[in-house]
Formats: C-alpha cells, sequence, structure tokens
C-alpha cells in the first residue's frame, strides 16, 4: 500500500490495513515486561525473514486492537505481531499506544476495529542502524563493560548485542506510520459505505434482525422530540453581550434572569442554543447587539438537542439536570467534508435538520456505532443526575480517614481506599512553592524546617504545617476546593454536604462560617483537624459550579447552603444585609459581622459590642459606636461596605477619632477572613497555653 490509498482488506495479513501516511512521521510504544517474549519473537523473527535488511528500517505490518480490557485506560490500543503469527491478541500483544496517540488517533482506531470484521493494521518499520567497525572492538558494544555482552534482555533494551551482530545491525525501536489526524477519520468514514443525504432518500435505515437498544432509545427521543417542538420556551427577555474571558471573547446569549441561552462562536458562528425553540429570538438579539450570523435554515423536524462546536461538532441530546459537556452523543458533524454521522438510523433526519439550523450542510449520512469511549460516556450520561452525582475530582484516603464521615456520606468523597506504608516513597515536596504556599494559606505561618512526615489522610508524603499535623498538596488542594460540585440537581449527595456544614460549625467555627474562613483550618488538635478537612472536601465551591442543560433548581449561594443546613434559621434580611444572633447571643448586623464575633467567642477572646467611641466637638457629635471592645480597651471594626462612600468615609472618622483619643483600633475587612488568626494573635488564650474550641 501507498500513501493516499484506501483502507482496505489484505486476506494474506488476515487484516484490515490502514495505508501509510508520510513517512518523514512515525510514533513509537510502550513496551512492558509482559510483552517483551512477543516482541523479540516478532523483531528478530522479520529480520530473519529478510535476509539482507535495508540500511536503516525494515517495514513490517502490525495490528492495533482496542483493549477495553486494560484495567488503567479502557481506552487503550494494544500494538500485536500480525494474526499470521499464530495465538490470541494477549500471546501476539507488543505493547500499548502512547496517551499520545490514543489523543490523536484512537477514537478512529477504535471505530475502524468495530466496523471491520477482522483485526486492523497498519504500516511501520523497525529502526536499524549498521554496525560500524569500530564499534566492534569495543569489548561489549554497548559501553557497559564485557559483562554486557550477557545481559539478560529487559522491556529498555529486549536484545543482546549476540544477537544484533547476529543481524548485522544495531537494532532501534518498532515505529508506526499513520495517516495524520483528518486523513484517518476521513478514511474511517470511508470504510462505512456512505448514503445519500435524507432530504433526496432516506439513506439510514434499521438494521437487518431487530433494533439494538440505542436505536430503540432514539426512537423513543425522536417521538418525545415531536411533542417538545409544540410547546411554547420558557426563556424570555433574550439579549446579546460580549464576554472576555482569559483573552477569549465571545458573544453569550441570555434570558432576562441572566441564565444563558446560548453562545455565538466568533468570528463566524455558528450559534449554539440549549434550546432550539428559542433560535428566532436569539437571532434577534445578536442583530440588535451588533452581530449578524449565517443564514441558517429554520427548518422544521430539528430535535431537542445542542451542538458542541470543535473541528468536528458533536451534536447532543439535551437531557435535565446534566451538565453540558456531560451530555450523551447522538452523532458528529464534520463542517469540512459535510459528513453527518449518527449512532441510530433515527437520528438521520432530526440531527440534519439540526446541523442545518446551524449553517451546516449535511451532504453525507453515515450510520454507525459510537466508539468505546463515546459509548461509555453515553452510559453515565444516562444515569440519572441526582444519582450520578456531582463529582468534580476523586481522592485517596486511608479507611481510618474515611470512617470520620458516616457511612451513608461516604461515597461522595469519591475516595479509593489506601493501605498505609503501601504508597511509593516519594519527596515531601518541600521545594515546591505552590505546595508550601498551600500549606500557609491553610495553616498560617509555621516554624522552619517544616518535618517531614506521613499525610494523615492518605499517607502521601507531607509536612507538617504544626505538631502532628502534615497534609499532603494533593488533600490540601481537595479542602481548599472541594471534591463535589453544585450541578442544579438535590439527591443523597446534598445531605452529605449539609453535614459537612452542621459538623464544621460544631468542631470549628461555633457560628456559621463565611466561604473565606473555609481558606483557613483554626483547629489544632489533629483528630479535628482530619474531620475538618473532610468537611471541606464536600462543601461545594462557586467556582466548581457547572452549567446544566436544564437544571431541576439555580445553583446555591453559600447563605443558602447555611440557611438549608438550618444554622442561619435566625436572621432577618435587610437592606444592608442579614440581621442574625452570633453564638455567644450578641446582635450582629450583617453575616460578616457575625463570622468575626463568632471566631472571637470560638477562640475565647473575651469582647463586647458596640462600645462607645469618646465624645469629640467635631469627629463625634452624634455618638458613634465600634463593632467591639476587646478586655483590653482596644476597639474593633468589622469594614463590610467599604465601596459604599458614606460608609468608607464613616469608617475614615472612626479611625481618626480613635487615633485622636488614643484608641488602639483593629479593622477587619472581608478579604482578612482567612486571616483572623493572624490578626487577633496578641489576644489568642492559645498564646498564653489555652486553645479555641474544638482545638
Amino acid at each position: 500500500m501507498i500513501k493516499g490509498d484506501a483502507i482496505r482488506h489484505v486476506p494474506e495479513l488476515g487484516m484490515v490495513v490502514i495505508p501509510p501516511g508520510d513517512p518523514k512521521v512515525s510514533v513509537a510504544f510502550a513496551v512492558f515486561d509482559d510483552s517483551l517474549a512477543a516482541l523479540r519473537a516478532f523483531v528478530l523473527g522479520r529480520l530473519k525473514e529478510s535476509g539482507a535488511p535495508p540500511r536503516t528500517r525494515l517495514p513490517v505490518v502490525v495490528g492495533l486492537s482496542p483493549r477495553p480490557d486494560n484495567a488503567h485506560n479502557p481506552r487503550a490500543v494494544s500494538v500485536t505481531a500480525p494474526p499470521s503469527a499464530g495465538g490470541t491478541v494477549h500471546e501476539r500483544h507488543l505493547g500499548y499506544a502512547y496517551d499520545s496517540f490514543l489523543h490523536f488517533h484512537g477514537a478512529d482506531i477504535h471505530r475502524l476495529a468495530e466496523a471491520s470484521p477482522v483485526p486492523v493494521g497498519c504500516h511501520g518499520w523497525i529502526e536499524l542502524e549498521p554496525i560500524d567497525e569500530d564499534e566492534l572492538d569495543d569489548a561489549d558494544g554497548d559501553g557497559e563493560g564485557a559483562a554486557g555482552a550477557d545481559r539478560v534482555p529487559d522491556r529498555r533494551r529486549p536484545f543482546t548485542r549476540a544477537e544484533q551482530l547476529a543481524a548485522g545491525h544495531w537494532i532501534g525501536a518498532v515505529r508506526l506510520n499513520l495517516p495524520d489526524r483528518d486523513t484517518l477519520r476521513a478514511l474511517v468514514d470511508a470504510f462505512d459505505a456512505p448514503t445519500p443525504p435524507p432530504a433526496a432518500a432516506p439513506a439510514v435505515g434499521p438494521p437487518a434482525g431487530g433494533l439494538p437498544a440505542r436505536d430503540r432509545e432514539a426512537e423513543e427521543r425522536v417521538r418525545a422530540w415531536a411533542r417538545y417542538r409544540t410547546r411554547t420556551h420558557e426563556h424570555e427577555g433574550l439579549r446579546a453581550i460580549s464576554r472576555t474571558v482569559h483573552g477569549r471573547a465571545s458573544v453569550l446569549v441570555v434570558d432576562r434572569a441572566g441564565v444563558q441561552a446560548g453562545e455565538f462562536h466568533l468570528p463566524d458562528g455558528p450559534l449554539t442554543l440549549l434550546d432550539e425553540r428559542a433560535r428566532a429570538e436569539a437571532v434577534a438579539a445578536l442583530r440588535r447587539h451588533g452581530v449578524e450570523p449565517p443564514h441558517a435554515e429554520l427548518t422544521d423536524g430539528f430535535p431537542d438537542a445542542t451542538v458542541l462546536v470543535d473541528e468536528v461538532w458533536s451534536l447532543r441530546p439535551v437531557v435535565d439536570s446534566v451538565a453540558l459537556r456531560d451530555l450523551p452523543e447522538a452523532g458528529t458533524y464534520d463542517p469540512e467534508t459535510g459528513t453527518l454521522t449518527v449512532y441510530a438510523h433515527a437520528y438521520a433526519e432530526p440531527m440534519a435538520a439540526l446541523v442545518r439550523r446551524h449553517g451546516g450542510d449535511p451532504r453525507t449520512v453515515v450510520r454507525r456505532a459510537p466508539d468505546t469511549e463515546t459509548a461509555e460516556h453515553n452510559r453515565r450520561a444516562g444515569l440519572p443526575a441526582a444519582q450520578a452525582g456531582p463529582l468534580r475530582a476523586t481522592s485517596r484516603l486511608t479507611a481510618r480517614a474515611k470512617a470520620l464521615v458516616p457511612e451513608r456520606h461516604r461515597p461522595w468523597l469519591g475516595a479509593r481506599t489506601v493501605v498505609p506504608g503501601a504508597r511509593q516513597p516519594a519527596t515531601a515536596g518541600a521545594g515546591n512553592p505552590y505546595y508550601t504556599r498551600e500549606l500557609t494559606a491553610m495553616f498560617g505561618e509555621a516554624g522552619e524546617p517544616r518535618r517531614a512526615a506521613e499525610c494523615r489522610l492518605c499517607c502521601a508524603p507531607a509536612l507538617e504545617a504544626a505538631a502532628g499535623i502534615a497534609y499532603c498538596f494533593g488533600c490540601c488542594r481537595l479542602a481548599q476546593r472541594g471534591v463535589v460540585r453544585d450541578n442544579g440537581t438535590d439527591g443523597p449527595w446534598t445531605d452529605a454536604v449539609l453535614h459537612a456544614v452542621r459538623r464544621l460549625v460544631e468542631i470549628e467555627f461555633s457560628g456559621p462560617p463565611s466561604l473565606a474562613q473555609l481558606k483557613r483550618v483554626s483547629v489544632t488538635d489533629p483528630e479535628v483537624a482530619d474531620e475538618a478537612m473532610l468537611c471541606r472536601f464536600l462543601v461545594p465551591r462557586p467556582f466548581a459550579r457547572v452549567t446544566t442543560a436544564r437544571p431541576a433548581r439555580a445553583t446555591r449561594t453559600w447563605t443558602e447552603w447555611l440557611r438549608l443546613a438550618g444554622v442561619l434559621d435566625d436572621g432577618v434580611r435587610r437592606s444592608m444585609g442579614t440581621v442574625t444572633v452570633a453564638s455567644d447571643g450578641h446582635p450582629c448586623r450583617s453575616l460578616f459581622e457575625r463570622h468575626v464575633d463568632d471566631f472571637l467567642h470560638h477562640w475565647g477572646v473575651a469582647h463586647e459590642p458596640e462600645p462607645h467611641y469618646p465624645r469629640h466637638p467635631e469627629l463625634n457629635t452624634t455618638g458613634l459606636r465600634a463593632d467591639w471592645v476587646l478586655a483590653d480597651g482596644t476597639y474593633v471594626e468589622a469594614l463590610g461596605l467599604m465601596e459604599q462612600e458614606r460608609y468608607a468615609q464613616k469608617a475614615r472618622r472612626k479611625a481618626e477619632l480613635a487615633r485622636a483619643s488614643g484608641i488602639r483600633l483593629v479593622t477587619v475587612t472581608a478579604g482578612d477572613l482567612d486571616r483572623l488568626p493572624e490578626i487577633f494573635a496578641p489576644w489568642l488564650p492559645g498564646r498564653a497555653g489555652g486553645r479555641p474550641v474544638g482545638g
């Protein structure tokens, strides 16, 4: 075969073979101990068959076999000897393709393997290097001394010196040579017999022998879509706005409530929507914004689906309360070739209509089964959203650490169980500035040098942040970011969040904490600190919210989570904040004040609310008050509305009054909530041998 050929069956090899690509571009694959014997037999056998091999490379054809049984990566592709070598795929296994290969070619190899009745293969070569006469003067030929001549082959050097001398060449790696990604995709698409566009004739018919499960599901969806199109959409007052995030400019379409309904992909489109029924209003909103979308056919028969735009569009049926990126895939569209690929015959016409509504031209329609990766994605997407869970990360925890969380809440830690002592030794990360910065942020300034220890949660190498308290970089990150996110649904995971919030109030804060306070672990008892860390794992953070196609509810603010947990039931919402009562009974005019008051109470700092400032003929003629006074006469002000000029002027007047009256004044802003232990360090009883509640 030569570059540019089609994929074709080669009977003498017993394989469907992919034509070669650019001869200057090739890739290697990973050889492991369990594939060493097969690799040696294959390479030495080919060298023996070739007689006098060429100077630098010996052409070969190898197999490419998807290995969903691979526990590390179900997308794995095994490189094998051809079937003519005899034995099973496992016995012919030469090694695994690297992840970079899977990124560019993996999906198409899986597609081709599923469509082909015989194994799949590709071209490549064995690297060879002529033996220089000068090298033969070396006693071992590889610079390792005389013992090197008799060394045992391993996966890094599969061939002995004697074997290479007998072949007349130094033997290198086996390299694979395939077409580039776009060419391979087109070749695999062409391997399935294409059909005419659905407008001309229904090209994709049901398969013989009854409908597979995905076809039955597709037919049910198509019937539901017909009913869906008869109802009006719920997006009101659509408008377009321009946004730039991390240097990427886009034009969003939002409704009256500010909920994103779609996006116009700059510079030329398309306009993608979560609800195709709103397309006419969305186009009008773009035109009012000065953006003229390309003409698209507003055809009937479109599905309740959306498009994820990339080089190849992904066509996704919309499922209530499932994240946009987690929606199942029903097919793809390649704008460059005009090829529409669907995974069930019932999708052909409605998906073609969807593509035309986005300005595409589906000239060719192909029906095929989804590849292994897509099928697994669709299986996960089919799980009920509330039960499938909002996990955004996974963790590694010992059984002892997991036992600190009630059993019914443990699944939402997303944890794999690790055995103490089973992890490989590694450096604790003392030279990692990100790790030391994370430790300082979570536990405050610690004495230097920090002592190396095992992470109390996962046994990974760690550094002590305080006596007996040591957590690795990964666990610190999870405590700062959480392992769950609010995906707009409620289920068992919601109860786990509420448990975490209530426990944090009980063991660490004596009242509802702010999100800023969660950045800092204030307890000093290691056992209590462990539970405080795990509770932080379970708290969803605002930056981790995920946009669902149609959420069952809006994502909750932190205040709403506190109220749902029942720790803000006494609060009364006012225009200037939520009036609430702190844990010690002191009234507070805002949640910010309550956070500070609860901190002072929790740490045993004596304080009284609202002391009067001394009278002053110019600075205090109205009876100004501070927020608190400490036992030594220090005044404390919680400055929560400094962005309002009248409030800021009053704060400046209080500061000037304190200076004029000789009063020590401590001011705290919302940005200081994670620094309260440092700010109030001189007054903490712990400095004199005491310690806070829970610590």
